[in-house]
């Protein structure tokens, strides 16, 4: 029944030499039964040595256990990613460890294909945002400054504008400026342009205080300077998850207070966003869920690492550490 199973299953002892193995299993490595009764778990998988076998099963009770990704390696060299789960099995005194092993390189090509359509969807939606900021600044923002100045120029001509429409002149006159205001923010919020001159501290530092500001929200910031330590590319990614994770507090968090705070620890550049509004369980769906895949996907573009904490009543705080070594400059 177990040469017929479509999962690899085998046995090894204490010493982590193979004790039986299937069909599957010879046919997943293409090893023969006579070669692998002579070799030992670490023969075939590289990545976990017998030291550490040993202090696993060690530290194992009885019954299931582990499930770990390893590199598997077959007879001729080449290796492909499986899963194993371990159990062990005490029987007559002695030690044993029952695994079954999956070859999950299927599921590994789909992960790096999603992985992949996601990255470049990110490049994607940042090249459309750059082009959408020009247009707003070129256009609209031209066009609203024409229409400024005619308004400007009627006022100044003599008996153009009779006094009972100079209150509807000065009204239009506001309203230009609030468009135009308007107009400024959703460029900046759109593709910031300071972002690549002046760098991430202080571009981060005025988004922040312009959305506490908009939102009647209590603001704490505090910062530091990141020197040459970030690529463009990462500071781009780093300002997106902050910019997400305060869009996420306005939209979601029903906060009154916000935390924002962007530094330098030794080797890593960390970045927190904590509000104190009604959380959320992370493991669930929820609406901002989007929101937290896009951080995730940004975040493993540039080698960091993400930590979401929250609950019910207790606010949510956004953590991410990105290692200076994985970046330019």
């Amino acid at each position: 029944m177990a040469d017929m199973s479509s999962e690899a299953f085998f046995l090894t002892d204490a010493s982590g030499r193979f004790r039986y193995v299937n069909q599957r299993a010879l046919d997943l490595g293409g090893w023969s039964w006579d070669e692998l009764r002579h070799m030992t778990i670490t023969d075939v998988n590289p990545d976990f040595p017998l030291a550490l076998y040993r202090q696993a099963i060690a530290t194992l009770p009885p019954g299931p256990g582990l499930v770990l990704p390893v590199r598997a390696i077959r007879k001729d060299g080449s290796f492909f990613p499986s899963e194993v789960s371990f159990a062990r099995l005490d029987i007559g005194g002695e030690i044993y460890v029952f695994g079954v092993a999956r070859d999950i390189t299927e599921r590994t090509q789909m992960e790096t294909v999603q992985r992949q359509f996601g990255q470049r969807m990110l490049e994607m939606l940042e090249a459309e945002r750059r082009r959408l900021a020009s247009e707003l600044h070129d256009d609209v923002g031209e066009a609203v400054t024409s229409v400024d100045a005619l308004l400007h120029a009627l006022q100044k001509t003599p008996n153009a504008v009779g006094a009972d429409m100079q209150s509807t002149l000065a009204a239009a006159h506001a309203t230009l400026r609030q468009i135009t205001a308007s107009v400024a923010r959703l460029v900046h919020h759109t593709h910031p342009p300071e972002l690549l001159g002046q760098g991430l501290e202080p571009t981060l530092r005025r988004h922040a205080y312009e959305f506490a500001h908009r939102h009647g929200l209590a603001l704490r910031l505090v910062t530091g300077p990141l020197g040459t330590a970030l690529s463009p590319e990462h500071e781009l990614h780093l300002y997106r998850i902050a910019q997400e994770a305060l869009t996420n507090v306005a939209r979601h968090a029903g906060a009154t207070r916000v935390s924002v705070h962007l530094a330098r620890r030794r080797r890593r550049v960390v970045l927190a966003v904590v509000d104190d509004g009604t959380g959320f369980d992370p493991t669930q769906s929820r609406p901002a869920g989007l929101g937290l895949t896009t951080m995730r996907e940004r975040v493993e573009m540039i080698g960091g690492e993400l930590r979401v904490r929250s609950s019910a009543g207790r606010g949510t705080a956004i953590h991410v550490a990105l290692p200076i070594q994985n970046a330019k400059g």
